[in-house]
C-alpha cells in the first residue's frame, strides 16, 4: 500500500491558508502590545496579560497558533527543498522575464529569520509564563492584592483549626499567630498606606514590580499565585537599545516577509486578476508597513518618552 503523497498545490494551498490565519493573529498581538504605551502604570497590559495567561480558550488558542507557526515552516520547507532538488543543479542560460514580487525568492530566508526571531521573543517572554525559562535575579512579578489577603486568612483559619482539634497547644498557635501576624505586617501596611508607591497599581488591586524576595516578605514562602510582571519586563527589554535595534531589524524582515506573502495567498487561491492586482499589492503594502511599524512603536515609546 502507497504512502499517501500530498501534491505540491495541496502543500502551497496549505501554507497559504495558514498563512492567512496567521496574518489575522498579528493586528491582535499588535493591539495587545500597545497598551503599553498607556499612561497607567501598566494596568491595561498587565490586565491582558493575565487573561491571557489564565483563560482557557485563550489557552487553546495558543496552541492552535504555536502548531499553525511550525506547521507553516516545516511545509515551507518541504516547498523550498522540493523546487530546489526539481531544478538540479542546471542553471538556465536565459534569465526569466517573470515578474516576481520584491522579497519573493528571498522568502524562505526571511522567514528563517523572522523564525529565529521569534524563539528569542519566546523565551523572553512566552517561555517565562510557563516556568520553561527560569527567571533571574532581576526579574520582576504582579500579584492580585485578593489572592494574598485570602491566602493569609486560610493559614489563619488552618491555624485555628489545628488549635481546635488538638494538632497543636494554644501556647503554640498563639506563637505562631504573632509570627504570622509579623510577616502579615508588611503587606499590610503597603496595601493600607495612602503613599504612592511603585509596589502597588494605581486602583491598588495588584501588587506590581516585585522582586523575589519582596514577594515573599509581602505573601510568604509558600504563596504560588503569582506572575511575572510583564509591563515591567518589556519596559526593561526595550530600555536596552541593542535589544530594540535587533527588534526593529526583525520587524523590517518581517514586512518584507508580508509584503509578498500576502500577495502570494491571493495567488495561490487564483484569486488575483490583472483589473484588481493593482489594489492587492497596495493592501500588502499596507499590512506590510502598518503591523512593523505598530509594533515598532512600543520600543521607541520606551526608548525615547519614559
Amino acid at each position: 500500500m502507497k504512502l499517501v503523497k500530498f501534491a505540491s498545490i495541496t502543500k502551497k494551498m496549505t501554507l497559504a491558508a495558514v498563512g492567512a490565519f496567521l496574518l489575522v493573529f498579528l493586528p491582535m498581538h499588535m493591539g495587545l502590545n500597545l497598551c503599553i504605551i498607556r499612561d497607567d502604570g501598566g494596568e491595561w497590559y498587565r490586565n491582558v496579560c493575565h487573561f491571557m495567561g489564565t483563560n482557557w480558550i485563550v489557552k487553546i488558542m495558543e496552541i492552535v497558533l504555536m502548531a499553525s507557526v511550525l506547521l507553516h515552516i516545516v511545509i515551507a520547507l518541504i516547498l523550498t527543498l522540493e523546487n530546489r532538488s526539481a531544478r538540479g543543479t542546471v542553471r538556465y542560460q536565459v534569465p526569466s522575464k517573470t515578474k516576481t514580487h520584491f522579497g519573493s525568492k528571498w522568502m524562505i530566508y526571511t522567514g528563517m529569520i523572522v523564525f529565529v526571531f521569534m524563539v528569542i521573543h519566546f523565551i523572553n517572554f512566552y517561555f517565562v509564563k510557563f516556568g520553561i525559562v527560569v527567571a533571574d535575579d532581576s526579574d520582576t512579578y504582579t500579584v492580585e492584592v485578593e489572592a494574598v489577603q485570602k491566602h493569609w486568612e486560610e493559614k489563619a483559619m488552618k491555624l485555628q483549626e489545628d488549635m481546635t482539634s488538638g494538632k497543636i497547644s494554644q501556647e503554640q498557635a498563639q506563637e505562631q499567630m504573632m509570627n504570622m501576624q509579623m510577616e502579615f505586617m508588611p503587606f499590610a501596611q503597603l496595601v493600607n498606606s495612602r503613599q504612592p508607591s511603585d509596589k502597588i497599581s494605581k486602583d491598588g488591586e495588584e501588587l506590581v514590580n516585585l522582586t523575589k524576595e519582596e514577594l515573599i516578605a509581602y505573601t510568604g514562602e509558600d504563596f504560588t499565585e503569582y506572575e511575572p510582571d510583564f509591563y515591567t519586563m518589556c519596559n526593561k527589554l526595550f530600555a536596552n537599545k541593542t535589544y530594540s535595534l535587533i527588534y526593529m531589524l526583525a520587524l523590517v524582515v518581517l514586512g518584507i516577509h508580508l509584503f509578498h506573502a500576502i500577495n502570494s495567498i491571493f495567488q495561490t487561491f487564483g484569486l488575483n486578476h490583472r483589473k484588481y492586482n493593482k489594489a492587492i499589492e497596495y493592501l500588502a503594502a499596507f499590512y506590510a508597513i502598518v503591523i512593523p511599524v505598530g509594533f515598532a512603536i512600543v520600543p521607541l515609546f520606551v526608548m525615547f518618552c519614559k
